[in-house]
Parts: C-alpha cells; structure tokens; sequence
C-alpha cells in the first residue's frame, strides 16, 4: 500500500509541476509581450487563475503523503509517546477531515458552476471541468491523508 500512495503522489505531483511549468510560460509569454511588443496575452489572468488551483490542488497530495502540511510542535517533545501517538492520530483525522471537507465542498461547486454554464470572461472556457479536477485531487489526497492516519506515528518521523 505504501508503493501505491508513493506511485499516486508522484504523479500527482508531476502533474503540480507540468502546471507550474504552463504557468510559467504563460506568464513569461505575457511579460514579453507586454513591455518588449505592447502585445499582452489579454487572458493569461484567467489561465493562470485557472492553474493555480490545479498547481495548489496537484501538490496536495505530495505534501499530505511527505506529511508536509504545517504544524506547530508545542508539546510534542515534552509528552510521553504514547500521548504523542494519540496527538499524532488527532492531527492525522483532523487533515483527512478538513482535505475531505474541501473534496466535497470543491464537487459541490463543480456541480454548481456546470448547471450554472459559468465560464472565464475573455476565453470563455467552462470552469467546472477544472474544478472537478481540483476536487478529484482533493478526494485522493484525503485518501493518501486516511491512509497515513493507520501509519504509526515513530515511522512518520523516520521517513
């Protein structure tokens, strides 16, 4: 089960990274334009709005399954273990419950945006494709996050 998580993540996070990279260029093919031909790409704000989201969403689940989210060690050290293995259990729900929360709410808006025919102004792309991409990333890293919930707390920390 770990291999799967690893493998899904990678990919995921490659995903994050051929986002970055479109955005990337996008945004230098706009600054070129802009101040060397006074020729912006006029819907590169949209594109990029649009690839955010992915990039943020894709990078998810990378950073659920490195256990990279932030978190803020008060009393960790100064507790026997076996209250920090059940603080490391608290934390661990508490992301599968909030990642899970934004899945749902993110479908939910898909959804919306799809029955509302919401689109960008200037391309007029619809929205909700991008959305339901955004909330099928959320969904798996809540996976990779319920997972982790059943990895013991010593070997999180070891790797």
């Amino acid at each position: 089960m770990n291999a799967l998580v690893a493998r899904v993540s990678s990919w995921m996070a490659a995903a994050a990274c051929i986002s970055l990279l479109a955005l990337m260029l996008i945004t230098f093919i706009d600054v070129m334009g802009r101040y060397f031909l006074n020729k912006p790409l006029v819907f590169a704000v949209e594109l990029v709005e649009l690839g955010m989201g992915l990039l943020m969403f894709f990078g998810l689940a990378i950073t659920t399954q490195n256990r990279g989210h932030i978190s803020v060690d008060l009393i960790s050290e100064a507790v026997p273990k076996p209250v920090q293995r059940v603080l490391f259990v608290i934390s661990a729900v508490t992301g599968v419950v909030f990642i899970g929360l934004m899945a749902w709410r993110l479908w939910d808006r898909a959804v919306k945006f799809m029955s509302d025919g919401l689109a960008t102004q200037i391309l007029f792309l619809p929205v909700h494709p991008v959305v339901f991409v955004m909330a099928i990333s959320a969904g798996v890293s809540t996976l990779i996050a319920l997972f982790l919930v059943f990895k013991p707390a010593d070997s999180a920390r070891e790797g």
